[in-house]
C-alpha cells in the first residue's frame, strides 16, 4: 500500500461530502451573483455605510476593498472575503481533522500500520486525499462565478479570478494541513476536529482585531494575513511573498503532522 492507494481511497470515502459542499458553494456563488443587479440600483450607498462600520469589521468583512460598485469588488466582500477564507477553510481543517483520527477512534489503525508502510508515508497518503477536494470545491466555485456574472451581463476579469482561485486553492491547503496536524496529536475526532477549527477560526479573528494597532505582529500568525482577496480579484496583484509563507507552512505543517504521528504511542 503506498501513499497514492491511501489517497484514492481516502478520497472515495468523502466523495459525497465534497460533492454536497461544492453543490452548497455553487448554490452560495449563484444567489450571491443574482443579488448584484438589485444591490446596486438600490439607494442606499453601500460603500459609506460600509465604511461607517468599526475597522475591525472592516477588515474582516472587506478586506482592502473600498469599493463594491464592481463585480470583483461586491465578490470579494460577500464570497471571497468571509465565506471562502472562514467558513470553506474552517471545513477543510474539520474535515482533515478526521483524517488520521478517525484511525485510531476506530481501532483500525493498527490493522493499517501492519501492512509494509511508514507512518510518515500514511500520513502523506492521508494529505494527499484532500487535494483532488480542493480541486473540485475550486473548478465548481470558478465556473459558478463565471457562469453566474454572464448570466447577469458582467463582465469579470478571469485571469484575476483564476489568481484568486489558485492563492485561495493554496489557502485551503494550509487549512486541510492544520487539521492533518490537529488530527495526529489529538487523536481523537472531536478534540482533532474542534482543534482544528478553533486555529483557523481564532487565527481568522486575531489577523482582523490586530490589524494597525500596536499588537499588529501578532497577525502575522495567521493564514488570512498572507491572502488578500480584494488585491487578487479587483487590483489583479499577486504577493508571492505571501504566497511563499502560505507554501512553505503547508509543507512545514504537514512534516509535523508525520513528524508528531510517528512518535506516538498508539497504545
Amino acid at each position: 500500500m503506498r501513499e497514492l492507494d491511501i489517497a484514492l481511497f481516502e478520497f472515495d470515502q468523502r466523495q459525497r461530502g465534497i460533492l454536497i459542499v461544492s453543490a452548497l458553494l455553487v448554490a452560495t456563488a449563484g444567489l450571491t451573483i443574482a443579488v448584484f443587479p438589485s444591490f446596486g440600483q438600490a439607494d442606499v450607498d453601500f460603500n459609506e455605510l460600509l465604511q461607517s462600520y468599526p475597522e475591525e469589521l472592516q477588515t474582516a468583512f472587506l478586506g482592502s476593498v473600498t469599493d463594491i460598485s464592481s463585480l470583483e469588488g461586491y465578490l470579494v466582500v460577500e464570497l471571497y472575503q468571509l465565506v471562502w477564507l472562514l467558513i470553506v477553510g474552517s471545513y477543510f481543517a474539520y474535515a482533515a481533522g478526521s483524517l488520521i483520527a478517525t484511525e485510531v477512534d476506530r481501532n483500525s489503525i493498527e490493522f493499517v500500520l501492519v501492512r509494509p508502510i511508514s507512518r510518515t508515508r500514511f500520513v502523506i497518503g492521508k494529505f494527499l486525499a484532500m487535494l483532488p477536494a480542493i480541486l473540485v470545491v475550486n473548478i465548481a466555485v470558478f465556473a459558478a462565478v463565471v457562469i453566474g456574472a454572464g448570466l447577469i451581463d458582467e463582465q469579470i476579469h478571469i485571469s484575476r479570478l483564476v489568481l484568486v482561485h489558485a492563492v485561495g486553492g493554496l489557502y485551503l491547503v494550509d487549512c486541510v494541513a492544520i487539521g492533518l496536524l490537529s488530527s495526529a496529536f489529538f487523536q481523537r475526532v472531536r478534540r482533532a476536529q474542534g482543534a482544528a477549527i478553533g486555529v483557523v477560526f481564532g487565527t481568522f479573528l486575531l489577523d482582523s482585531l490586530t490589524t494597525d494597532t500596536d499588537y499588529e505582529f501578532l497577525g502575522s500568525l495567521s493564514l488570512t494575513r498572507y491572502i488578500d482577496p480584494g488585491e487578487l480579484l479587483v487590483a489583479g496583484d499577486i504577493d508571492w511573498g505571501g504566497v511563499a509563507v502560505l507554501f512553505v507552512t503547508a509543507c512545514v505543517l504537514v512534516v509535523l503532522a508525520a513528524e508528531v504521528f510517528e512518535r506516538r504511542d498508539l497504545s
